[in-house]
């Protein structure tokens, strides 16, 4: 079982990659980590999640989203967190469940996609993508964030 505080340092414990770090086209080292059973129903009582809502094909899956918890660790491996960024949004894809009851080996990778300014404010913009360790895609995730001058 791998809890997200487990492989996504808090803002303060690095020194905070800076915008002028982000290169776009960078890649983000690998992250594995391990979905198990525990894990989705903690995530589900955080959530106030109905686990009936999460079937497919008659088998328990876990809800989809749980992978969100991990999407910033995958960033952070390449570019420790800056204190005052703000999510401006994510755009999620599934493609396969993680079932809720069997140890799910995750494997977590993305790039930076683009980076920009407007209105006073920076953005970066990444793409993370989950895959079993067999290689079966699970999720993928485009992001951007802002942070003030």
């Amino acid at each position: 079982m791998t809890r997200p505080s487990e492989v996504k340092p808090r803002e303060g414990d690095l020194p905070a990659a800076l915008y002028k770090d982000w290169q776009v086209g960078a890649e983000f080292p690998e992250l594995a980590f391990t979905i198990t059973p525990d894990i989705v129903n903690e995530y589900l009582s955080v959530v106030d999640g109905d686990p009936s809502n999460y079937r497919v094909d008659g088998r328990q899956a876990a809800p989809p989203n749980v992978l969100a918890v991990y999407m910033m660790a995958v960033m952070y491996r390449k570019y420790p967190p800056q204190q005052g960024g703000i999510m401006i949004g994510n755009t999620f894809n599934f493609y396969h469940p993680i079932w809720a009851d069997e140890p799910t080996h995750v494997v977590g990778s993305g790039r930076l996609t683009d980076k920009y300014e407007k209105k006073g404010r920076k953005y970066i913009c990444y793409q993370v993508d989950f895959h079993r360790a067999d290689g079966t895609r699970l999720c993928s995730v485009s992001h951007t964030s802002a942070f003030a001058e």
